[in-house]
């Protein structure tokens, strides 16, 4: 054997073992991304569930907010700084919908209670003091675009069932 033959042989072999190193490589990176989606996934779901719990501490633990939102859905008498509170919480809500809305749209899969909260938020506005809410402070707060139109379409749905039952 020359020493181009041995040369090439060994080139062959540098191929074929680098080929599988690539292989293994690309297999290890596999699963790292997975590990990694995984890790997100559960990152996402526990900061949505900090974010209901902190809704739901907002609304339990503070004295008569729960009085004030009722008397604003139902479209009652309250005053000026009532408004304002009741206004404050219903766009940090809706920021909040605003923003599963986006991310349904560009990942429809990765939020499987996207329909439930949905319903949820849609229900403040088929009350009359959340549609008032919505009708003024839509543009002014969310700004134009596909969300509002989306939401100004489920509430004319909604207009709609009722008008045929």
């Amino acid at each position: 054997m020359t020493l181009m033959d041995t040369a090439e042989l060994l080139g062959n072999f540098g191929e074929f073992f680098g080929a599988i190193l690539v292989g293994a490589s690309l297999f290890y990176l596999a699963i790292q991304i997975r590990h990694n989606a995984n890790s997100t996934d559960e990152a996402n779901m526990r900061a949505e569930v900090e974010r209901i719990a902190s809704f739901g501490t907002f609304t339990a633990g503070t004295p008569g907010f729960m009085e004030l939102f009722l008397k604003a859905q139902n479209a009652e008498t309250i005053t000026h700084v009532e408004w304002a509170i009741y206004s404050t919480h219903m766009y940090t809500m809706f920021c909040q919908f605003r923003l599963e809305f986006q991310l349904h749209k560009r990942h429809p899969d990765a939020n499987p209670n996207y329909a439930s909260g949905e319903s949820v938020n849609m229900g403040y506005l088929f009350k009359p003091g959340g549609r008032a809410w919505w009708k003024s402070q839509k543009e002014l707060l969310l700004g134009e675009g596909d969300f509002v139109e989306y939401v100004d379409a489920l509430l004319a749905e909604y207009d709609r069932e009722k008008r045929i039952e």
